[in-house]
Formats: structure tokens, C-alpha cells, sequence
């Protein structure tokens, strides 16, 4: 794998904001994503848009280079010369982004009117080393990504940590990262699905600080062929992409006891629900498949439940109690049923 473009290091101020942008046969949504950024820029010279077409096989490069030949302001293609995924795009352009914060910003997505504006507010009089936003969809009300305060500095990781997951939005689009967050380890897998959920977590945990802007920046655009809506419709079952789901917080629940030894009931709660959620979904997804036989279909649940238990802090049939006792009956039901077709947990 291999990035054709120049070295973007230079004599001129770094900028704080770099907006990342990975491309890859997206060209009925590529040319207004990028209006709804380049509006915004204005012939600024202190953000810079970067660009990284993972080898598109329809016009969507032609369509990013026709754009940049009339935008007045610091945009740049870049290219893979294989296509490699949107883990690898998103790591070679955080390789070479030189702002003090990084924006990933999906292409068949918008940024809101306004919204650089007011990241700029927030990062030019509080700069904390992780802003959220949220975010619409198609004809439906904004969708709220943190559940804690809002507008304010927040310093508490355990605070960030709870809050993120318990509105179970892992995705890297909601939230404008300082760049030293990644430091030289953190990545997105390659080659996996699923890629935010395996690697925002351990963001959080880094973070000393953190803001929530509490309004709309991103407009979210759920494509037919994309891999969530796909994994929605389908009745056959993927693997390799329910795989990398269920492995996306492997480590994360030891990361966790390291970084909040003293983390409370709440936290852990959060954390747990989001992953028994997702054990549910697969279950009900194995379940539609066609030709699945009964003992296949209880050994595949079995083998899921043990993959993704393991990551959970709270074990599975807790977290149903839990739900049982705050009033969430058809959430208690769903995971005991999935817990019933997977059988006595092995060890």
C-alpha cells in the first residue's frame, strides 16, 4: 500500500483543524459533501482538507480533483495505489495531517452549515482534547452522541467513557480528536469492519478532556449498500463482518480496569449494555438465516455469546436483571431469549 502525493510539511503555519476525508465510489454524494465543507472554508489558510481516494473504480476521483481546481482553499488528494479499506485510507491521512485536531468525515456525508465556526469556538477558548457534536438523518430530528453535561469542560474520563457508550454512538464522524491523541500506537484496524468500535473506546481513555457541543454538525446519510444497512436486510449472514463486531472490544473491558480501577456500577452498566445490544443483533441475525438448522443455529449463538461475554465487565444474564429492574422489559426479553438460544454458558 502506498500514498501517491507530495509532502505536505512545510514553511507555512501549521493548521489547527485538519479535515479527513476517505473516498471510494462515492460519486453520486462526494461533490456535495465537499460543498458542505468548502463553503465553510472560505480561502482560509488555517485548515487544511485532505483527501484519499482508495483507487475508486467510477468518477469519484475526477469529481474530487474538479472540485479542488475551483475551491480556494488547502485541499488535497491523495491516493492509495491499491484499494485497502477505510481503516488504511483514515491511517494514511492521519500519517500526514498536520492540524492540531482531526476530523474524520465520511464522503457520502455533510457537515452542517456553521459547524467549523463553532468547533473553532470551542477549540480556540477551551481546546480539550476531544469535541462532540451530533448529528440528523434523512427527515428525522437530531440524535443526541453523549449522554452528560453539555457545553461546559469536562474532565472526568469516566464521565466521557459512560456518557459515550450508554448513547452507543462509536462511530469517529461525531467527534473532532486532537491529533496527539493517536500518538504513534492507536489505528484503525485494517482490513476489519466495524473499525470505530475498535478503536473510539480506547480514545476515550486517553482523553484528560472533553466537550459536548450538544447541537448538529454532521449530516449522517444511510447508503442501501453500506455495510450496516446490508448486515440490516440481509438474510444470509456474514461471517467475517458479525466476526469483527464481535470482536471490536476485545481487551477494551482490562484497558478499562487499568485506566478507572474504581469505575462505578453505572460506567461498567454502559459499557455492558452496549455489548450485550450487539450480541442480541447477531443473534437475531443468525436466527433469519434461511437454512440454519437448530443445533447450528445454538451452536453459532453459543460461540458469539462466548466471544463477546469475555469483552463485557458485567456478564450477560446481570445486565438482563438490570434491565428487568429499571422497567426495560422488551430489552430484558430480547437478551434472555438470545441468552436462552445459546444455552448454558460454557467455560
Amino acid at each position: 500500500m502506498g500514498v501517491d502525493a507530495e509532502t505536505l510539511a512545510g514553511t507555512e503555519p501549521r493548521p489547527w483543524l485538519s479535515i479527513l476525508v476517505p473516498v471510494y465510489n462515492v460519486a453520486p454524494f462526494v461533490e456535495e459533501c465537499l460543498h458542505s465543507i468548502g463553503g465553510q472554508l472560505d480561502g482560509r489558510s488555517d485548515i487544511e482538507v485532505i483527501l484519499l481516494d482508495d483507487l475508486s473504480t467510477d468518477e469519484s476521483a475526477d469529481l474530487c480533483e474538479n472540485f479542488i481546481a475551483r475551491c480556494d482553499a488547502d485541499i488535497r488528494l491523495l491516493r492509495h495505489a491499491e484499494n485497502s479499506g477505510p481503516s488504511a485510507a483514515r491511517n494514511s491521512m492521519l500519517e500526514v495531517a498536520r492540524g492540531d485536531y482531526v476530523w474524520f468525515v465520511d464522503a457520502d456525508d455533510k457537515i452542517l452549515p456553521g459547524s467549523i465556526e463553532a468547533l473553532q469556538r470551542i477549540a480556540a477558548s477551551v481546546a480539550p482534547d476531544i469535541i462532540m457534536c451530533d448529528y440528523v438523518r434523512e427527515g428525522r430530528e437530531h440524535y443526541p452522541t453523549f449522554d452528560g453535561p453539555a457545553r461546559c469542560v469536562g474532565n472526568c474520563t469516566e464521565t466521557l467513557v459512560a456518557g459515550v457508550f450508554a448513547k452507543r454512538r462509536l462511530h469517529a464522524w461525531s467527534r473532532i480528536w486532537k491529533r496527539d491523541l493517536f500518538g504513534s500506537s492507536i489505528r484503525f484496524p485494517v482490513g476489519a469492519c466495524f473499525e470505530d468500535a475498535a478503536t473510539i473506546p480506547w480514545l476515550l481513555l486517553k482523553a484528560e478532556s472533553h466537550y459536548y457541543a450538544a447541537e448538529p454538525w454532521v449530516y449522517y446519510r444511510s447508503r442501501p449498500g453500506s455495510i450496516m444497512a446490508r448486515l440490516a436486510r440481509t438474510r444470509s449472514f456474514d461471517v467475517r463482518r458479525n466476526d469483527d463486531l464481535a470482536g471490536a472490544l476485545t481487551g477494551f473491558s482490562g484497558a478499562l480496569a487499568d485506566a478507572l480501577p474504581h469505575a462505578g456500577p453505572e460506567t461498567l452498566a454502559a459499557v455492558a449494555c452496549f455489548q450485550s445490544r450487539e450480541f442480541v443483533k447477531i443473534a437475531k441475525r443468525l436466527a433469519r438465516r434461511r437454512k440454519a438448522s437448530w443445533t447450528q443455529l445454538r451452536t453459532d449463538v453459543a460461540r458469539y455469546r462466548t466471544t463477546m461475554e469475555a469483552h463485557s465487565p458485567v456478564p450477560f444474564p446481570t445486565v438482563a436483571r438490570r434491565y428487568l429492574a429499571r422497567g426495560k422489559i422488551g430489552r430484558a426479553a430480547a437478551l434472555g431469549l438470545a441468552l436462552a438460544l445459546a444455552g448454558p454458558k460454557r467455560s
